[in-house]
């Protein structure tokens, strides 16, 4: 091995408490910086662990696909206890036979079946609203998509306020039990946690009571179907009659329906509706923006009838939009690997059980590869523009094998969600000081760190 192979790339000199104050002030500024500092190969040593910060999108793309099993997840284990062994923790062949199953449900002509349903429960939403009155983006986007969800994909009808704000609820305690006693940074680079033992016990049992929760409800759903209309097609009947990969029997074990489940709510409860949210506060702090919208929309959408699944390819600016939130606001802000043996980068050896840190967040707000990427515009998405990005440049669901297998029901519902709202509606900010887009660490998601309330004005 050659002497320029055992260097090691740039990085700060820090120790973990100064670490640890970085990144719970502002993590995303924090990692900016050190980016802008260091270069898109960063290495930090934090007590025992090898950490290596990537912003290169090619070797992104090389982690992603070409050599994807050469890694594995970082926090598998310690989510395991909320997810199970669902399509989001599953590893190797357990994780492609999963996927095979459930592939049928997320296929282009299965996902735009959906759009009705998605566009009636977005017209159930917004027909509560009233003309002038201010409105809790996040709350209405949630239940927005919990009830898209839901409906689309287990067949029932999820419009009951007081169920919805337990589930609401009890996701966020168990999102914020992560961030409190795990941090999840401080978790995939380092093994101790700097709460208190008793820190500890109450987020715990708070934790626990939560789950107990969300298993009551999830296996109340999976007993439903099975004695009323198993043969309905949603997903728990599709995996009640698919073939378990493990036993060879039919049918998948009930704590497998449960653990996919799980995840397919959390993605809906933390990801696309926070999407939604951030969506609808930037168009609503633009008029520009938004009059261009409108007048898309009333030339598709003739007459102010609904949008349907065949509109999709005629929304071109509603589907820019959703991309350009996507790009400032991503979901999930970055994603980890660990190395499983040792593994060359470009001129560095990196050693078996360090960990990979890929961040959304930093490559698309990244001034290599986007003008003025502080400024939220959709007319930045030309076919030329797509054609001359790196393919890692933008990877709001991930990528490779593992990409999110809801990416086209999320982009659908993002579209179809900006139809259907502003069609009928205006959304201005209610301070005149406008919106505070400053996100806030929650799990591994971007959310809000500021409540987003605007005021909607009907068009008619």
């Amino acid at each position: 091995m050659t002497n320029n192979r055992q260097q090691l790339p740039p990085g700060p000199q820090i120790s973990f408490s100064e670490f640890m104050v970085k990144v719970n002030d502002n993590p995303f500024n924090f990692l900016m910086d050190l980016i802008q500092k260091y270069g898109d190969v960063i290495y930090i040593k934090l007590q025992q662990k090898d950490v290596y910060i990537l912003s290169n999108p090619d070797y992104i793309e090389q982690i992603f696909t070409r050599d994807f099993k050469l890694f594995s997840k970082t926090r598998a284990a310690e989510l395991r206890p909320f997810l199970g062994n669902g399509l989001l923790l599953n590893e190797g062949d357990s994780h492609r036979q999963h996927r095979k199953i459930i592939q049928p449900l997320f296929l282009p002509k299965s996902i735009k079946s959906y759009s009705d349903i998605m566009v009636d429960n977005i017209r159930h939403i917004s027909d509560n609203w009233q003309d002038n009155s201010t409105i809790d983006v996040l709350q209405e986007m949630t239940m927005l998509a919990m009830g898209v969800m839901t409906e689309s994909l287990f067949g029932i009808n999820f419009r009951d306020k007081d169920t919805f704000s337990k589930v609401s609820d009890s996701f966020t305690n168990i999102l914020e039990s992560f961030t409190q006693v795990h941090q999840p940074i401080e978790n995939i680079l380092v093994e101790n946690s700097t709460n208190t033992d008793e820190d500890n016990k109450k987020q715990k049992n708070k934790f626990q009571d939560s789950l107990d929760y969300l298993n009551q409800k999830i296996y109340t759903l999976i007993d439903h179907i099975k004695k009323t209309n198993p043969e309905k097609p949603n997903l728990i009947s599709h995996l009640m009659k698919a073939k378990d990969p493990d036993s060879g029997e039919v049918g998948l074990p009930e704590k497998q329906i449960r653990d996919e489940i799980m995840i397919f709510l959390f993605a809906a409860h933390d990801t696309t509706s926070t999407a939604l949210t951030w969506s609808l506060a930037y168009s609503a702090t633009n008029q520009m923006i938004q009059d261009k919208l409108h007048k898309e929309l009333d030339s598709v959408l003739e007459g102010g009838r609904l949008p349907t699944g065949d509109d999709l390819p005629k929304l071109e600016y509603a589907e820019k939009i959703f991309k350009e939130t996507l790009r400032m606001r991503p979901s999930v802000w970055a994603l980890s690997r660990l190395t499983n043996e040792e593994y060359t980068m470009g001129e560095y050896v990196i050693p078996s059980n360090s960990v990979i840190f890929m961040s959304q967040y930093a490559m698309h707000n990244s001034p290599k590869y986007y003008v003025d990427p502080d400024i939220f515009n959709p007319e930045r998405w030309t076919k030329e523009f797509l054609f001359k990005l790196p393919r890692f440049a933008y990877f709001p669901f991930g990528g490779g094998i593992r990409s999110c297998i809801g990416e086209t029901f999320a982009v659908q519902e993002g579209i179809l969600a900006l139809a259907t709202i502003f069609q009928r509606w205006k959304i201005l900010p209610t301070e005149e000081a406008g919106i505070n887009f400053e996100p806030k660490r929650l799990g591994g998601f971007t959310k809000p760190k500021y409540p987003i309330n605007v005021i909607v004005k009907s068009r008619q």
